[in-house]
């Protein structure tokens, strides 16, 4: 074909195969779905009861904590001095909560930072568990810590 004035040249837009989608993989991953069957009614109701039994258990120990939350509450003879402290946290918590996301933008100082963790990361695991008087302490620091709060190691 000759070019001429009237002719033009278009590109026709290219249709994506239905199987290239841009959604991500997990958005696919998803989407899978699994078939029960007459058999999984035993499972099902098992699991069910130990999920009732987790959550019994668990309000309870929310109870319990808020139960001891109010005694102590209850007992407290400075009560304005109590939530004073408390607001006083959550802003130093947001304040130094900005500062270290400012300071993990800055690119120098973030890399210097992972550079610092990596160092004393390695300096712990020399100290304590390559040398054996340390790794001994360790040792006995970890089973009475476990012994205190119940679990045998």
């Amino acid at each position: 074909m000759l070019a001429t004035s009237t002719a033009r040249l278009t590109a026709a837009p290219v249709a994506r195969p239905a199987k290239i989608a841009r959604r991500p993989l997990r958005t696919a991953a998803v989407n899978v779905r699994a078939v029960a069957t007459g058999a999984d009614k035993p499972s099902k109701d098992a699991l069910q009861d130990v999920a009732s039994d987790a959550s019994a258990a668990l309000q309870a120990k929310g109870q319990e904590l808020l139960t001891y939350a109010q005694a102590k509450w209850e007992a407290s003879d400075n009560k304005p001095g109590l939530v004073a402290t408390g607001v006083v946290g959550l802003v130093g918590l947001y304040l130094v909560s900005g500062l270290v996301n400012t300071v993990d933008h800055l690119p120098l100082l973030n890399k210097l930072f992972e550079l610092l963790g990596l160092g004393v990361s390695a300096w712990f695991a020399y100290r304590w568990f390559f040398v054996a008087g340390e790794r001994e302490a360790i040792t006995k620091e970890v089973s009475k810590v476990a012994n205190k709060i119940g679990l045998d190691l």
